[in-house]
Protein backbone atom coordinates (compact mmCIF):
# COMPACT_ATOMS: atom_id res chain seq x y z
CA UNK A 1 0.00 0.00 0.00
CA UNK A 2 3.22 2.22 0.63
CA UNK A 3 4.20 2.47 -2.68
CA UNK A 4 0.47 3.32 -4.42
CA UNK A 5 0.50 6.05 -1.84
CA UNK A 6 3.88 7.32 -3.10
CA UNK A 7 2.07 6.31 -7.01
CA UNK A 8 -0.82 8.72 -6.46
CA UNK A 9 1.70 11.29 -5.05
CA UNK A 10 3.73 11.20 -7.56
CA UNK A 11 0.51 11.97 -9.78
CA UNK A 12 -0.26 14.77 -8.30
CA UNK A 13 2.91 16.47 -7.64
CA UNK A 14 6.30 15.10 -8.82
CA UNK A 15 9.63 15.50 -7.14
CA UNK A 16 11.70 16.55 -9.30
CA UNK A 17 11.93 18.35 -12.99
CA UNK A 18 10.14 17.43 -15.61
CA UNK A 19 10.24 13.88 -16.77
CA UNK A 20 13.42 13.37 -14.62
CA UNK A 21 11.50 10.00 -12.16
CA UNK A 22 14.17 8.78 -10.07
CA UNK A 23 14.67 4.92 -10.23
CA UNK A 24 13.73 3.59 -7.38
CA UNK A 25 10.30 5.59 -7.82
CA UNK A 26 10.49 4.00 -11.44
CA UNK A 27 10.63 0.65 -9.87
CA UNK A 28 8.24 1.11 -7.61
CA UNK A 29 5.13 2.13 -10.05
CA UNK A 30 6.44 0.54 -13.18
CA UNK A 31 3.60 -2.41 -13.09
CA UNK A 32 1.10 0.40 -13.05
CA UNK A 33 2.02 2.04 -16.03
CA UNK A 34 2.15 -1.26 -17.69
CA UNK A 35 -1.01 -1.99 -16.51
CA UNK A 36 -3.18 0.96 -17.25
CA UNK A 37 -1.35 1.11 -20.66
CA UNK A 38 -2.30 -2.59 -21.62
CA UNK A 39 -5.66 -1.53 -20.41
CA UNK A 40 -6.48 1.73 -22.57
CA UNK A 41 -4.28 1.00 -25.64
CA UNK A 42 -2.85 4.24 -25.20
CA UNK A 43 0.45 5.45 -26.99
CA UNK A 44 2.31 5.99 -24.44
CA UNK A 45 4.40 8.69 -26.67
CA UNK A 46 1.24 10.58 -25.42
CA UNK A 47 1.38 9.58 -22.32
CA UNK A 48 4.90 11.39 -21.77
CA UNK A 49 4.46 13.99 -24.41
CA UNK A 50 2.32 15.12 -21.25
CA UNK A 51 5.51 16.35 -19.29
CA UNK A 52 6.18 18.84 -22.01
CA UNK A 53 2.59 20.26 -21.76
CA UNK A 54 1.46 18.56 -24.70
CA UNK A 55 -2.00 16.23 -23.78
CA UNK A 56 -3.30 14.99 -26.91
CA UNK A 57 -6.79 15.47 -27.23
CA UNK A 58 -7.83 11.53 -27.15
CA UNK A 59 -10.36 9.64 -24.35
CA UNK A 60 -7.72 7.10 -24.61
CA UNK A 61 -5.37 9.37 -23.05
CA UNK A 62 -7.76 10.18 -20.45
CA UNK A 63 -8.72 6.80 -19.74
CA UNK A 64 -5.19 5.95 -19.14
CA UNK A 65 -4.97 9.05 -15.96
CA UNK A 66 -8.51 7.91 -14.64
CA UNK A 67 -7.19 4.17 -14.83
CA UNK A 68 -4.06 5.58 -12.74
CA UNK A 69 -6.23 7.33 -10.08
CA UNK A 70 -8.77 4.46 -9.99
CA UNK A 71 -5.58 2.19 -8.92
CA UNK A 72 -5.03 4.46 -5.94
CA UNK A 73 -9.21 4.58 -5.17
CA UNK A 74 -9.76 8.31 -5.24
CA UNK A 75 -11.44 8.41 -8.73
CA UNK A 76 -15.45 7.19 -8.42
CA UNK A 77 -17.31 6.07 -11.26
CA UNK A 78 -18.48 9.57 -12.13
CA UNK A 79 -15.13 11.36 -12.65
CA UNK A 80 -15.32 13.04 -9.55
CA UNK A 81 -12.18 12.91 -7.26
CA UNK A 82 -12.12 12.41 -3.42
CA UNK A 83 -10.13 14.95 -2.67
CA UNK A 84 -9.65 14.30 1.20
CA UNK A 85 -8.51 10.70 0.86
CA UNK A 86 -5.87 12.28 -1.86
CA UNK A 87 -4.78 14.66 0.64
CA UNK A 88 -5.07 12.10 3.13
CA UNK A 89 -2.14 10.01 1.04
CA UNK A 90 -0.31 13.21 0.29
CA UNK A 91 -0.10 14.05 3.80
CA UNK A 92 2.54 10.77 4.23
CA UNK A 93 5.14 12.22 2.26
CA UNK A 94 6.29 14.99 3.92
CA UNK A 95 8.57 16.53 0.96
CA UNK A 96 5.54 16.54 -1.38
CA UNK A 97 3.02 18.18 0.27
CA UNK A 98 3.48 21.70 -0.80
CA UNK A 99 3.54 21.44 -4.30
CA UNK A 100 0.64 18.85 -4.14
CA UNK A 101 -1.55 21.26 -2.40
CA UNK A 102 -0.51 23.70 -4.70
CA UNK A 103 -2.21 21.72 -7.55
CA UNK A 104 -4.99 20.06 -5.22
CA UNK A 105 -5.87 23.45 -4.55
CA UNK A 106 -5.91 24.79 -7.97
CA UNK A 107 -7.75 21.73 -9.50
CA UNK A 108 -10.15 20.39 -6.82
CA UNK A 109 -13.30 21.95 -9.11
CA UNK A 110 -11.85 20.51 -12.34
CA UNK A 111 -14.26 18.01 -13.76
CA UNK A 112 -15.21 15.99 -16.85
CA UNK A 113 -18.63 14.27 -18.23
CA UNK A 114 -16.93 10.75 -17.35
CA UNK A 115 -14.27 9.40 -15.28
CA UNK A 116 -11.89 9.32 -18.36
CA UNK A 117 -12.27 13.17 -19.33
CA UNK A 118 -12.37 14.08 -15.76
CA UNK A 119 -8.73 12.55 -15.02
CA UNK A 120 -7.73 14.31 -18.21
CA UNK A 121 -8.93 17.47 -17.47
CA UNK A 122 -7.49 16.96 -13.72
CA UNK A 123 -3.72 15.99 -14.95
CA UNK A 124 -3.66 18.36 -17.73
CA UNK A 125 -4.59 21.09 -15.06
CA UNK A 126 -1.62 19.49 -12.82
CA UNK A 127 1.01 20.40 -15.21
CA UNK A 128 -0.57 23.77 -16.08
CA UNK A 129 -0.25 24.76 -12.24
CA UNK A 130 3.31 23.49 -11.61
CA UNK A 131 5.18 22.98 -14.99
CA UNK A 132 8.50 22.21 -13.39
CA UNK A 133 7.05 19.74 -10.40
CA UNK A 134 5.02 17.58 -12.78
CA UNK A 135 6.04 14.00 -14.61
CA UNK A 136 3.63 11.44 -15.26
CA UNK A 137 4.16 7.61 -14.74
Amino acid sequence: MKSFTFGLVLVIVGVCNAAEIPAEIKGMVAGLREKCHRETGVDIEHVDRTVDGYFHPSETLGCYFSCIFNAFDVLDKDGHVDWDKAITKLDAVESMKEHGMEMINACRTVTGKNPCDAAFNIVQCFHKTNPEKYFVI
